[in-house]
């Protein structure tokens, strides 16, 4: 066997040209499946191909007469091909010396005549070629026939950069675009070129740019990521590609030297530097909140593992924590994964009948010990992963819109509850919680008339729990909400007292008549002299103005007494007792001598 065609001089640009545009493995193409059949067709010939040649195969983009997709570089006469400037014609290859004991010329298909054209860039790199082969000698083509396998060429080669444009290319920036990342990522994952680290660069939260369209427009924030794109771009190294991978995050590559932890590193300190400054667009100054995700690509990627996801959320991460840039973390990728699986579960929980229940938490009279009011607690009990806390999927749900059905389930079950209780003659009163999202519309509330008369159930029985965040978003609405509840009877008791947004002017925002002393306060009234002042000038001035008040987290017996001698209404906390179900709730008024018509609430 001869040795294969000579190496271009050009061999590593060529190579780097056709992994940019992303030539090899692809699916398929009408367009060049059109261009080799016609080739068939025009020539007489049974065999047509456009052949990319790469470092140790030739790829064929498209085919017709032959069923392998790719032969060894050294056995190709498209390699040859590649070498000249114009057709590169084989008559007989059996009386040619370097074809003659070619394996594709003694056996299948056995190639007799070649007429190959390279397909060319514009700045000459010859990436492969278009070429027509035939079982039989020929003679050489005619200068006509020529002309028209040139044409067909160039055909080719127009698609090829269309493709480019069409398929890899981020049309408003110009860069390359997500599907490019994902194909680059899957070639190097191929070669096994390691170390490989890959960067996401999330520039702004999601909904800012939105709201940058509304206030500016179109045209503004294209050419606000187009300055975004420039900056990013002269900070990366020499021939490094930047792509797009949605409106607010770019992304590149670095491998070789650039890979190196050191050099890496600083790379990353210095972009998050020069994104603490503001781009100016327009003479409007715009600060961009960047944070670079970085994820370093290993072997075990092949195995399927969605690193795109995995880089995205954690540049997100580093974004949303300020922490400029930060490196992929198993660990918290399984929490996200986790978040997702319980998301994706809570649909399920809520149209069954054995996940999902309520445990109530007695509130007690601090002077008399008698218990006033439970607190309806939502529980979880999924079925493979067990016992799943309130104060972990309470918050994704509140994140989506399950937050909504999960807020009627409970309605709908606490309501239930007690008309059970009144109609067995207990006195005590319930309360629920609320959610901001809950009193955006007038569903819930609706929703709560109709159970109020389904059930049959006292409306003196029944108060409602909100924090006073539930008011910043859509107020006006909120508040005509609010007020239907309390034109309705039902009390409102504000939650959490004392975090947040609390203040006291604020509360002549809500009609509420209870005050509920975030736990924290209860539970540092040991340990704190500060929070003892605290604690007792919150109680006098709640007291002067007309509330209830109501302590969480009472956990010793200690802070019960202090809380009662300060003139604290109710308490509830683990010293009292812990949350339970219903049946277990009334044994625990057994054992404390409660009977029907007893343990009221007063109003």
């Amino acid at each position: 066997m001869k040795r294969g065609a000579s190496i271009p001089s050009n061999e590593q640009q060529r190579l780097a040209r056709i992994k940019e545009l992303g030539l090899l493995e692809s699916d398929g193409d009408e367009g060049f499946d059109t261009i080799v059949a016609l080739a068939s067709r025009l020539f007489d010939v049974p065999i047509a191909l456009i052949s990319i040649v790469d470092q140790h195969r030739q790829w064929f983009c498209a085919r017709i007469g032959i069923r392998i997709k790719e032969t060894h570089r050294q056995h190709s006469f498209c390699a040859h091909a590649i070498l000249q400037e114009g057709i590169f014609e084989i008559s007989d290859a059996t009386l040619d010396e370097r074809f003659c004991d070619n394996p594709y010329v003694l056996g299948e298909p056995h190639i007799r005549f070649y007429a190959g054209i390279p397909l060319c860039t514009d700045d000459g790199l010859s990436l492969g070629s278009l070429c027509i082969i035939d079982q039989r000698p020929r003679p050489p083509l005619s200068p006509s026939e020529s002309s028209l396998l040139e044409s067909l060429a160039s055909l080719a080669m127009a698609r090829i950069n269309a493709l480019r444009s069409i398929n890899y290319i981020d049309s408003p920036t110009g860069l390359l675009n997500r599907l490019r990342l994902q194909k680059d990522v899957s070639y190097l994952l191929a070669e096994r070129k390691f170390p490989v680290w890959l960067v996401a660069a999330d520039v702004f939260a999601p909904g800012v740019l939105n709201e940058i369209v509304k206030a500016l427009g179109y045209v503004f924030s294209t050419e606000l990521m187009l300055h975004i794109k420039e900056r990013l771009q002269r900070l990366m190294p020499a021939a490094t590609p930047l792509y797009k991978l949605s409106p607010t995050r770019f992304a590149f590559i670095l491998t070789g030297p650039h890979a190196e932890p050191e050099w890496a590193i600083a790379l990353f300190e210095r972009i998050v530097h020069a994104f603490q400054e503001e781009v100016n667009c327009d003479n409007i100054p715009i600060r961009p909140h960047l944070g670079l995700g970085v994820l370093r690509l290993l072997p075990q990627h092949e195995g399927g593992v969605d690193w795109l996801r995995c880089l995205v959320s954690t540049a997100d991460h580093a974004r949303e924590n300020d922490t400029g840039w930060s490196f992929y973390s198993e660990h918290r990728d399984k929490e996200q994964l986790r978040a997702f699986g319980l998301l994706n579960a809570l649909p399920s929980a809520l149209n069954g009948e054995d996940q999902l229940s309520l445990h109530y938490q007695p509130k007690v009279d601090l002077r008399t010990g008698e218990c006033t009011s439970v607190e309806a607690l939502l529980r979880w009990t999924h079925p493979t992963l067990g016992e799943i806390s309130p104060m972990e999927f309470i918050p994704l749900a509140e994140k989506t819109a399950l937050i909504r059905p999960v807020s009627l389930w409970v309605l709908t079950q606490g309501m239930r509850q007690l008309a059970d209780w009144q109609r067995l003659g207990w006195r005590f009163g319930l309360s629920l919680n609320m959610s901001a999202l809950d009193l955006e519309d007038g569903v819930f509330v609706d929703h709560l008339f109709l159970l109020l008369e389904v059930f049959a159930v006292d409306v003196e029985g029944l108060e409602l729990e909100l924090t006073e965040s539930t008011l910043m978003k859509r107020p006006d609405m909120v508040k005509a909400q609010l007020e239907r509840l309390v034109a309705h009877g039902v009390r409102l008791a504000i939650d959490d007292f004392g975090t947040g947004y609390s203040n006291w002017a604020y509360l002549r925002e809500i009609a509420a008549t209870t005050l509920k002393l975030d736990q924290s306060f209860a539970r540092g009234l040991d340990a704190s002299e500060r929070d003892k002042q605290i604690v007792q000038a919150m109680i006098q001035l709640a007291r002067s103005l007309g509330y209830r008040i109501v302590a969480e987290g009472i956990e010793s017996e200690a802070i019960y007494r202090m809380l009662s001698e300060w003139g604290c209404d109710e308490g509830q906390g683990y010293h009292i007792a812990r949350p339970m179900t219903a049946v277990a709730l009334l044994n625990w008024f057994a054992a404390r001598g409660m009977v029907p018509g007893k343990g009221a609430v007063e109003n």
